[in-house]
């Protein structure tokens, strides 16, 4: 799957889940993990787009036809520029200035306008060069940085096979023809300024290879007037300047979009991960496809252990001073919750663990704190990990209150909250007498019934 179908499937993955917020979780689970388990073994990214086909979307394969025809057209322009450049010869001399200003500062600036712009954070205008192509219903707008990412590196790649064209059009016009190159202009430029120009393009290379320096030599006897015929002698020098053009062409054409297609490449790719693993639609979405079904639920076992259980007896509290997030949540997600629990209350401490290298660091912080009641949030829709109930083994040690809520996903029913609250209990008569597992949500503000 090419690295632009990825960038449409995960918008159109995205706008289908956004359609079923309000189905019941459990449902969606058995609809997805049943389709899954009669599917071959694949990789994720095309199991995704299965799911996107069956549920009545249409492919993205679209695409990367538009994106082969527009890399076409990009070739095909640079070659068509480059032979119209050495195709056009006044008095049989391809005159080095046009060359110079056409093949070589012309697309240079065009390339750093576009990387000015990109660096800028200017708005692109994504409906009239790409997102009008999409089908029909809009980008979400989480993932219009996604979009934008693409079209830049898009524009990167375009930029870089226009580059390659010129270059495939030289070296066989420069093989197969006798080219005749020289300069020549109505204001008296001089010898001296036209070296002064070649040897600071040449700078880059002259060490490495100084036959393609031009020479004061060269210069002055490539210097040609209207009137004046280019005599028979003087052939093999208006031909030198090739090695000069080439290196132009490689240093100040070619190798800057190389550099810049591969970064763009390496951020979309690395944006499309992140959003396919992090997005809490989709992440969600694979968590379904790919996890067993939560049989416990049906049990009579588990339905007695809510009774039995005194972890969702929660001692009176009116607000959690202390708050710890386990794990790396989507950027939506943690705005909610702080939001609902009154992060950025006065006496609020508001503590992130995304990842088990910080979970010394988050204990000393805990240790300078007072004994105040602390919840822990954890995504409700994971299972509970080693990792996790270490940590919670440590929380035990530094306070007497403690309360977990595993957080649902948003759209999730009252009874399939409350059941995923249920699922944790096994977990919850592992920890600790001092954790209490919160069933529902806790109430705005930090306060709770």
């Amino acid at each position: 799957m090419s690295i632009w179908e990825k960038s449409l499937l995960l918008i159109l993955l995205r706008r289908r889940l956004e359609t079923e917020r309000t189905i019941d979780w459990q449902t969606l689970h058995r609809r997805d993990r049943g389709w899954a388990l009669g599917q071959p073994q694949q990789p994720l990214w095309r199991l995704l787009r299965g799911w996107l086909e069956q549920s009545g979307t249409p492919s993205p394969g679209g695409s990367t036809l538009f994106v082969y025809g527009a890399s076409v057209v990009a070739l095909l322009l640079g070659f068509a520029l480059m032979a119209g450049l050495l195709t056009f010869q006044p008095l049989q001399r391809i005159n080095l200035l046009w060359f110079l200003l056409i093949a070589v500062f012309l697309p240079l600036a065009w390339w750093l306008l576009a990387l000015v712009f990109t660096a800028a954070q200017v708005p692109f205008p994504l409906r009239t060069l790409y997102e009008h192509r999409l089908p029909q219903g809009g980008v979400p707008g989480t993932l219009r940085p996604l979009l934008r990412q693409t079209v830049v590196a898009l524009g990167q790649q375009l930029s870089l096979l226009f580059a390659a064209g010129m270059l495939v059009a030289f070296l066989p016009y420069l093989l197969l023809t006798d080219l005749a190159f020289g300069w020549s202009s109505t204001l008296d430029l001089g010898s001296g300024l036209i070296y002064r120009i070649t040897s600071t393009l040449a700078w880059p290379w002259a060490d490495l290879w100084p036959a393609a320096v031009p020479s004061v030599e060269l210069i002055e006897q490539s210097h040609y007037f209207r009137s004046a015929p280019l005599a028979a002698a003087e052939p093999a020098l208006f031909g030198q300047w090739w090695r000069f053009l080439l290196m132009c062409l490689l240093v100040y054409l070619l190798l800057p979009r190389l550099v810049t297609t591969g970064v763009a490449r390496f951020r979309l790719r690395r944006m499309q991960y992140r959003v396919r693993d992090h997005d809490a639609l989709i992440s969600g979405l694979q968590q379904r496809l790919t996890s067993e079904l939560i049989e416990q639920e049906a049990s009579p076992v588990v339905q007695r252990a809510v009774t039995e259980s005194n972890r969702q007896a929660e001692p009176s509290a009116s607000r959690y001073p202390q708050v710890v997030c386990w794990g790396i949540w989507p950027e939506t997600e943690i705005a909610t919750l702080r939001r609902q629990l009154a992060a950025d209350a006065p006496g609020t401490e508001w503590l992130d663990v995304p990842r088990d290298a910080q979970v010394r660091e988050v204990l000393e912080r805990l240790a300078e704190m007072p004994d105040q009641p602390l919840l822990l949030l954890c995504k409700g829709w994971e299972p509970p990990t080693g990792e996790l109930a270490d940590f919670c083994q440590a929380l035990a040690g530094q306070r007497g209150r403690l309360f977990l809520w595993p957080v649902p996903l948003a759209g999730m029913s009252a009874s399939r909250q409350r059941a995923l609250s249920q699922s944790w209990l096994p977990f919850m008569r592992q920890l600790p007498d001092g954790f209490h597992l919160i069933d529902g949500e806790p109430a705005a503000g930090g306060a709770h019934a």
